[in-house]
């Protein structure tokens, strides 16, 4: 992803003030998230500060185009950020979810799996297929930690009950109890 500094001006009673990156990471927070303010959030998505671009995660109004650049930023705190917001992973396709599995970044697996029922635009049961056979503990934990979501079948979960992890496998029985 291409970063560029972004030139920041306040305007108070006509007179303009130029302000640095922290005041800017300061009051990204405060601008509302309306959809007046989408061409600004689009902009911002582009700046060179990561604290600014990670702010971005926890917008609503911003383009799939913006949603899709932050999830290939190299900052892995914004990638999370855009994988943990629900109304930002329901524009998540399918390929750019395999990318990020594939890069096989154990704490982005584990917020995969945590919030596997936000990415409505992928075939889950792929997904968690995928999941449940990672040879890390924590992202076949993730999967059950927190009430296994209906998405996480029987059968992945008859298989995790079995981990050779016990707490995968008391989490994974403890679920298919729950749906017994």
């Amino acid at each position: 992803m291409q970063t560029q500094t972004i030139k920041t001006e306040l305007l108070i009673n006509g007179k303009k003030v130029v302000i640095g990156h922290q005041f800017l990471e300061d009051i990204i927070r405060d601008i509302p998230d309306i959809k007046e303010n989408k061409e600004i959030f689009n902009a911002l998505v582009l700046s060179d500060n990561p604290d600014v671009r990670e702010s971005l995660t926890r917008v609503d109004n911003i383009s799939k185009k913006s949603i899709h650049l932050l999830l290939s930023d190299t900052n892995q705190e914004v990638v999370e950020g855009v994988l943990s917001n629900s109304d930002l992973a329901k524009y998540i396709s399918e390929e750019a979810l395999l990318n990020i599995i594939d890069s096989d970044n154990t704490k982005l697996l584990m917020t995969i799996a945590s919030n596997i029922e936000d990415y409505v635009k992928c075939n889950l049961c792929k997904i968690v297929n995928i999941l449940a056979n990672h040879k890390s503990v924590s992202v076949r934990y993730s999967l059950v930690r927190w009430r296994a979501n209906d998405i996480v079948s029987i059968k992945i979960l008859k298989k995790l009950s079995n981990d050779k992890d016990i707490d995968v496998a008391k989490e994974a029985t403890k679920e298919l109890d729950r749906r017994s």
